[in-house]
């Protein structure tokens, strides 16, 4: 897994389970998945444009965030 980083989601479908969230780099948008939380809880109550803090892995698909956190300013 490569540094944390931080982004916004950018959406979130919680009948599938998962979403995209928007790097705050620049780098391409990766793809969340409700299991990728750190608490998966947070991923019940996500709404588009939350902050949030995540690694990332290289899935055969394309990046995955891993180990995300809802940053509560």
């Amino acid at each position: 897994m490569s540094d944390r980083v931080t982004g916004n989601i950018k959406w979130f479908d919680h009948q599938k389970r998962y979403g995209f969230i928007r790097r705050d780099d620049g780098k391409p948008d990766v793809f969340v998945h409700m299991n990728d939380f750190h608490d998966r809880m947070d991923a019940y109550w996500l709404r588009r444009g939350d902050t949030v803090e995540f690694g990332v892995d290289q899935a055969d698909k394309g990046p995955r965030a891993q180990g995300v956190v809802v940053v509560h300013t």
